[in-house]
């Protein structure tokens, strides 16, 4: 176990959406916390969802939410910050930042403390004036290698995202005669999810129920017309008992920086098929914790849903393997060391 002297870290989030980011604000931001008791500044922006859920999630006497109001948030982006918040930057040992867009707004702070910078997406077009940042974690591979590449050197890491195994047990339920195959995600292009739609029209008897809300729901509702064995269900409260109703998980991204909820249906005892987008690729080894497919490939979709429809031995065989992997390297305690070995080295 690493131990560190007690310090003060300041972190800063943009993220005005409850998901998969904001989940990984709170996650890091707790484990950050719960060394030595270090002392946590969280910045967030007054009244948006995250620091809504946050304000509920991070409820420690050594978590300090600093909530940025419309004024502030606007100073913040032409590099100003008050007085008192300065002082918060200057007291702390690492600044860790939750979007890049944060490095310009707070460059001129730079070259006075270390930066860390969480890398949540894999888009290329946000890499750039990183060259003063002490660290940059990336949540898949690929984009650790294109950043180091780009500024010669070694300034990112690999720190994939981290799922609670804690107090978890592996279990995998018979599965009716009638299998059913579930999605989740926000109903967007890059999701994939008219493609996955176009699948079952030629999957007759096996079941898709798709979770989630966004802008195609329409579209997508037009898209499974007459379509019996499509479900859309909306947003869904509950993700437990969505995945207790399927027997098969199938990530149909185009675009994928990471994938948490594949994690999420690995904890399940869920079998997951997911196309090749960078998260998934780093998550999934081929037919032994997961089966790949190529993007957008329905002939490739159709054929691993069918080969996990016929053998139940095999959907067993990659659940235990997934949940193992998790257990390994997805953990809250995987992903703490990880983390704290960068800030030693750092300090």
């Amino acid at each position: 176990m690493i131990i560190l002297e007690k310090k003060i870290f300041s972190v800063f989030s943009l993220d005005k959406d409850i998901g998969g980011i904001s989940k990984m604000i709170e996650l890091s931001t707790m484990i950050l916390s719960n060394n030595n008791n270090n002392k946590i500044n969280l910045f967030l922006i007054d009244k948006s969802a995250t620091e809504k859920s946050l304000s509920e999630a991070l409820k420690k006497k050594n978590i300090i939410i600093k909530r940025l109001s419309i004024i502030d948030k606007n100073l913040l982006k032409i590099g100003y910050l008050r007085n008192n918040y300065k002082k918060d930057i200057f007291e702390s040992d690492i600044i860790f930042l939750h979007n890049y867009k944060l490095v310009k707004y707070l460059k001129r702070y730079l070259n006075f403390k270390p930066f860390f910078l969480f890398f949540h997406t894999d888009k290329e077009k946000q890499i750039y004036g990183l060259e003063k940042v002490k660290r940059v974690l990336t949540v898949n591979s690929f984009t650790m290698k294109t950043i180091n590449k780009k500024y010669k050197g070694d300034i990112a890491r690999y720190l994939p995202n981290c799922i609670d195994t804690r107090n978890k047990k592996f279990f995998f339920k018979n599965s009716k005669k009638k299998i059913t195959v579930g999605a989740m995600g926000r109903l967007v292009e890059k999701k994939g999810f008219e493609s996955l739609i176009n699948v079952f029209k030629r999957l007759e008897g096996i079941q898709l129920h798709i979770a989630g809300d966004g802008p195609l729901m329409k579209f997508l509702e037009k898209q499974a017309h007459g379509c019996n064995n499509v479900k859309l269900l909306g947003w869904i409260k509950n993700k437990n008992d969505f995945f207790k109703k399927i027997d098969i998980f199938f990530c149909s991204s185009y675009i994928e920086p990471f994938g948490l909820v594949i994690l999420e249906a690995m904890l399940n005892g869920v079998p997951v098929i997911s196309t090749k987008c960078k998260g998934p690729m780093d998550i999934i080894e081929h037919m032994k914790n997961g089966i790949l497919v190529n993007i957008d490939d329905k002939q490739d979709m159709e054929k691993a849903i069918r080969l996990l429809e016929k053998d139940k031995f095999l959907r067993k065989k990659i659940s235990k393997n997934a949940f193992e992997t998790l257990k390994n390297k997805y953990s809250i305690q995987a992903y703490k060391k990880n983390l704290f070995t960068e800030i030693k080295e750092t300090l």
